[in-house]
């Protein structure tokens, strides 16, 4: 793959590759702690304290408020708001549309807010990119094609950093993520600055939180072997099979009006949220993900319940997509692996420490998004010490492999 290549002096480096991306982080973390904090935090808390099964019957005004949002709002459908920032990344000269960004913001905090099953990661490395764009397009500064990209990805790899509370993962999320087999190396230093300094306003401002909390390290057995080559194995195949199946409803999406579908992923998002609601006890479907993993990790599950909440949190995101929800499935599909790993764990009885359920998360995300790098990262900041990283990075590798040249997202580039 060619590569745009520049030369800057010392303090040009300093500037454009250190502090900028710097102060972007500390900006795009702050307004991300923002967003989660009062609609993830505050407001799904208040819509989970409704009485009854109210707070599902806002699932299809959730997703027609996204609709109003999309089309009166911000105007335009097309990229979605998980495919912007890729777009913007490979087209020469590109530039984030500012005008968008209110509709966007307003589309994602409708359906994260009403109960829909998805989260703020796309939006988050939007604004992110956004706040990168503008000092980029900054009359006192003229910055080269090189610079540009750099200062993108840092962007959106602080968003990432911030929402999931990773800045390993953040750090290659902006690189990764705009290509099905690269990794654009050259601008990983902006990107790291970035997530770092974008995850530490927010743990400082509203704390971090885990998709997965590992407690104590796993007994690295034959047994939890075969388990994790299980969790890999499957964690591809259901990549796979989410991608499958979203290409599917997002093609039937196309023949229908957006009221409608807005309208019947609704319906049928309410009916799946009471039975996960049901089932568990929580509303398992509500946001990212981060109320479906709490239960999950509150105390050891029967083996049919982890089943059929993994089924009811998995559809509840599908729905959510065809309904033409606002958000981003990036923790989600962490969240899917989760269920994966745990269940594995529980059925061969081999893992206590919630490790495999970290496993099953990178896997599931790094498969679906093909972001192996960047989850590979995200599990050596778990301190779980060489081997089961190893073990871990293995599986992860597996996942992709299974997974093959499929990906949740239309937008990447594929270079091979």
């Amino acid at each position: 793959m060619e590569r745009d290549v520049e030369t800057l002096d010392g303090r040009q480096r300093i500037v454009w590759h250190l502090l900028t991306p710097a102060v972007v982080g500390l900006i795009t973390g702050a307004c991300v702690a923002g967003l989660v904090l009062g609609v993830e935090t505050w407001g799904l808390g208040q819509l989970a304290a409704l009485p009854g099964i109210i707070p599902a019957l806002f699932a299809p005004v959730a997703l027609i408020l996204t609709y109003l949002a999309s089309r009166y709002v911000t105007r335009v459908q097309k990229p979605s708001t998980s495919e912007l920032y890729i777009t913007v990344y490979h087209q020469p000269g590109g530039k984030i549309p500012f005008e968008q960004l209110p509709g966007r913001i307003l589309a994602t905090t409708a359906t994260v807010g009403l109960g829909g099953a998805q989260g703020f990661e796309s939006t988050s490395a939007l604004i992110g990119a956004a706040w990168s764009d503008a000092i980029a397009r900054c009359g006192a500064f003229r910055i080269s094609e090189p610079t540009r990209r750099s200062l993108l990805a840092a962007g959106a790899s602080a968003g990432i950093a911030a929402v999931f509370s990773s800045p390993a993962a953040g750090a290659l999320y902006g690189i990764e993520v705009p290509f099905k087999r690269e990794v654009d190396a050259p601008r990983f230093v902006p990107c790291a600055i970035a997530a770092t300094c974008s995850y530490a306003i927010r743990a400082w401002l509203i704390g971090e939180q885990r998709i997965v909390d590992v407690v104590g390290l796993p007994n690295l057995n034959v047994r939890f072997l075969i388990a994790c080559l299980l969790v890999a194995i499957v964690c591809g195949l259901g990549a796979r099979l989410f991608a499958a199946i979203e290409e599917v409803l997002r093609g039937l999406g196309k023949r229908q009006s957006p009221v409608m579908r807005a309208l019947i992923g609704g319906s049928l998002l309410t009916l799946v949220a009471i039975a996960g609601e049901r089932l568990c006890g929580t509303w398992i479907t509500f946001g990212s993900g981060y109320i479906a993993t709490g239960w999950l990790q509150a105390e050891t599950r029967p083996l049919y319940a982890l089943t059929l909440a993994l089924l009811v949190r998995a559809g509840g995101n599908l729905l959510t997509v065809y309904g033409g929800g606002g958000g981003g499935v990036f923790t989600s599909l962490a969240c899917n692996g989760a269920f994966v790993g745990e269940a594995i764990a529980l059925a061969l009885g081999c893992d206590t420490t919630h490790t495999l359920a970290l496993f099953g998360a990178a896997c599931f995300l790094g498969a679906g998004y093909r972001l192996p790098f960047a989850c590979i990262l995200f599990l050596a900041e778990a301190g779980l010490g060489a081997m089961p990283t190893g073990v871990g990075l293995c599986a992860v590798a597996i996942a992709l492999l299974v997974m093959g040249d499929e990906s949740v997202s239309d937008a990447q580039v594929d270079t091979k």
